[in-house]
């Protein structure tokens, strides 16, 4: 399964909600750091206090898919961030990224991928490199903030982004809107995004709305490699992130709940 996860301008923690979405995962799963702007995952995760190495990184797991002398070059070049998540980091700056060059080797390898993919994409828009990769995704979350100019921004993003999405993957694209936002005004906040959803041309897109909690105490265990079966349970970052997961697994069918054979990631 790959989940592509997206953001507009002032989205939160894109690739946080990617690990916090694998971490949630009821069995292995992957993080991957895809954005065309470059990242910083692999400055921000210290598992174990310890910092990742520089590689491999999302470019290493390009050069693999385009020589094609792996079979699973996802899994193969990602770090392990505890026993059942593995994170690919991105390349730090966007010139870095911009060499990859042909995304189609990489996007194949995240749609063959052995364990569920969650790739965090950037911010996706009509002329973003990373808009074939995103329609090729079993679902696209869109991540977003509850203030009415975010949301706003992001009504607009997925009106102006799905048909583009339609008309690469040849079908409709799969939305799911996802807004970062407190435990106690998750509900409400999704119940406002649905309504002003329901008003616009995107509606027939979108499988559904959910909400993260915002929690930065959660954030930083996560960070740290804390185990999902631990003390991150019981934070409102991995509850949350556990009904997204829940809803995702539901929609996608039986295919998304077949055990996974091989570890994720040999690297530390």
């Amino acid at each position: 399964m790959f989940i592509a996860l997206c953001g507009d301008k002032g989205s939160p923690g894109v690739t946080t909600t990617a690990v916090a979405l694998a971490s949630a995962w009821a069995r292995q799963a992957i993080a991957v750091e895809a954005n065309p702007g470059g990242g910083d995952l692999a400055i921000r995760i210290h598992p174990g206090g310890s910092a990742l190495p520089e590689t491999p990184t999302v470019l290493s797991v390009a050069t693999a898919a385009r020589a094609e002398r792996e079979q699973d070059p996802v899994a193969t070049h990602a770090h392990a961030l505890n026993s059942t998540t593995a994170v690919v980091p991105g390349a730090v700056l966007a010139e870095q990224m911009a060499n990859i060059g042909d995304l189609s080797p990489l996007t194949d390898a995240l749609m063959r991928c052995a364990s569920p993919v969650f790739v965090d994409v950037g911010h996706l828009h009509s002329s973003s490199p990373m808009l074939g990769v995103a329609a090729r995704a079993d679902l696209v979350i869109a991540v977003g903030r509850p203030d009415t100019s975010s949301v706003i921004r992001l009504r607009e993003r997925l009106i102006r982004v799905a048909p583009d999405l339609a008309h690469l993957r040849g079908a409709a694209p799969r939305l799911l809107p996802l807004l970062v936002t407190t435990s106690r005004h998750g509900a409400p906040d999704v119940a406002d995004l649905r309504g002003i959803l329901a008003e616009t041309p995107v509606k027939p897109f979108v499988v559904d709305c959910g909400f993260l909690a915002h929690d930065p105490s959660g954030v930083r265990r996560l960070e740290a490699g804390d185990e999902p079966g631990g003390r991150l349970s019981r934070t409102d970052l991995l509850r949350t992130a556990r009904a997204v997961t829940s809803r995702i697994e539901s929609l996608a069918g039986s295919s998304a709940t077949a055990p996974k054979s091989s570890m994720v990631g040999g690297h530390r």
